[in-house]
């Protein structure tokens, strides 16, 4: 299973690039291409389109090359836990709608939409990343555009003691050889664009920046000390359960064979009763499925004994499915009944929630993960549209944090419950958005949903003071004068 490493030519030195770069540039290059061949290992495996280098003697050949066995359980490691993590938005200390008018910003680079891939892409290669650049002038980009990479296509270099990137890498292209054509180099202070020619890399254009970090976010599942940038989620482990399933696939094929035809046992029979005029012989099969059967006496005059082979059963390879589903379900905290594996007991409300319970834990601790990442997005969005270095950003932006859907996802019902008992202990709890939040309400639904109270609102004082008698369309300076009685003015 160990993947060929990628061959790349590291650069001692670019044209038009700076030693520091180069050196960079190089360290870079060789951690993406030390990488490549694993992820795309993964890939593959995600993909359905990895092959297994050896089936065993119990596969017949022909099976080998006509009949195609894949198995989707590397995507449903990815889709069971990136399904929970649903963002919804971004929240500010000041606790405004929209503090710092990004709204139209989100809306144009569809955020809604990049979040969930970059959650993909990371939970697929352990990382993804986040870029952040300001639009290009003369085109139809927003002021600032936020791109998403996977580790396919991208990587960078940590820095541990500031628990940030030191620099970026981001590859435009690739050539048939899968090695890169074009790449963006990010560092602190400045983005530079480089093209890979026939005798090396080059640098072509450069810009400079003063957000005062790399303009460029990792987000990675389960990260550690030793390992920055996070886990796949179709680790070796996962990847061998798939292969032993893929092969009981294969023998599960072969033995269904064997089970819709059983075996027969002919005794007594001369190879000459299987041969036509011509002494050629007749396939056994044609004789079997013919609807009748005849065959004379030996030289004895004895006739042929014909015996049944029973037919195995085809329980001990669903037996060995169930297993590897197990073994699966162990190893990725995704229930057992996602699989396809059908319990023989419909199970209960709280066993159906016990099942699920770790992948919650894993999306929660996930989404705080991701939400700071998140936080730092939104922050170098705002700095680079004003034109604001990181360190003199406003107070609220250095506290934003993202805002997640409950991963639980409880029931309409359960949740709304839940949520009347603590309205009816906390009473002031019903003016907050939280408790819409609590019932399921999107941000946008919240948005709309306070914008439509307060024209109600508006609406109900305006019929008050008109049953009141208040005449609503005079102004009230007009109305005052009236009330107080107007003097006679000699020669009306």
């Amino acid at each position: 299973m160990t993947a060929a490493p990628l061959i790349v030519d590291v650069p001692t030195s670019v044209v038009g690039l700076s030693a520091d770069d180069a050196e960079l540039m190089g360290r870079l290059l060789t951690q993406w291409s030390r990488k490549a061949s694993r992820n795309a290992l993964r890939s593959r495996y995600r993909n359905m389109h990895q092959d297994l280098a050896w089936l065993g003697a119990s596969i017949p050949e022909y099976m080998r090359h006509q009949l195609d066995v894949v198995c989707g359980w590397p995507d449903k490691a990815v889709t069971a836990l990136a399904s929970r993590c649903m963002w919804d938005g971004i929240t500010a200390p000041s606790g405004q709608e929209d503090p710092f008018d990004l709204s139209g910003l989100l809306a144009a680079n569809r955020f809604d939409v990049l979040v969930p891939e970059l959650v993909d892409a990371e939970l697929t290669f352990s990382c993804a990343f986040a870029v952040v650049m300001p639009g290009q002038e003369g085109t139809d980009d927003p002021p600032v555009v936020v791109t998403g990479a996977d580790a396919q296509w991208a990587t960078g270099l940590w820095d541990a003691r500031r628990r940030h990137l030191e620099a970026g890498l981001v590859l435009d292209s690739r050539d048939d050889l899968g090695l890169p054509n074009g790449a963006l180099l990010m560092t602190r202070t400045h983005v530079t664009r480089l093209a890979r020619g026939d005798r090396g890399w080059t640098a072509i254009a450069r810009m400079d920046h003063a957000l005062g970090r790399v303009p460029m976010e990792p987000l990675a599942y389960r990260p550690s000390l030793g390992r920055p940038f996070g886990r796949s989620r179709i680790s070796r482990e996962v990847m061998s359960i798939v292969d032993r399933a893929v092969r009981a696939g294969y023998r599960t094929e072969v033995s269904s064979d064997l089970y819709a035809a059983p075996a027969l046992l002919l005794l007594g029979a001369d190879e000459e009763m299987f041969q036509d005029e011509n002494g050629n012989p007749t396939p056994l099969w044609t004789w079997y499925m013919g609807r009748l059967k005849s065959l004379p006496k030996d030289e004895d005059g004895e006739l042929p004994k014909l015996e049944v082979i029973p037919q195995q059963s085809m329980q001990p390879f669903l037996d060995v499915k169930r297993q590897l589903a197990a073994e699966f379900a162990a190893s990725t905290n995704v229930p057992i009944s996602s699989l396809g594996i059908v319990q023989d007991n419909p199970s209960s409300a709280e066993a159906i929630y016990a099942a699920k319970e770790d992948l919650v834990i894993e999306a929660q601790s996930l989404n705080r993960v991701n939400g700071h990442a998140l936080a730092r997005v939104i922050q170098d969005m705002v700095c680079i549209r004003d034109g604001t270095p990181t360190d003199r950003m406003p107070d609220d932006l250095t506290r934003v944090s993202a805002r997640w859907r409950n991963p639980a996802m409880p029931s309409v019902v359960s949740q709304s419950d839940a949520m009347v008992k603590q309205i009816q202990a906390i009473p002031a709890l019903a003016d907050t958005d939280v408790a819409l939040e609590e019932l399921g309400y999107t941000g946008e639904q919240i948005t709309r949903i306070r914008s439509q109270l307060r024209r109600a609102g508006a609406r109900s004082v305006l019929d008050q003071l008109s049953s009141a008698g208040v005449d609503v369309t005079t102004p009230a300076t007009a109305q005052a004068g009236a009330s107080a009685g107007s003097v006679p003015v000699e020669g009306d």
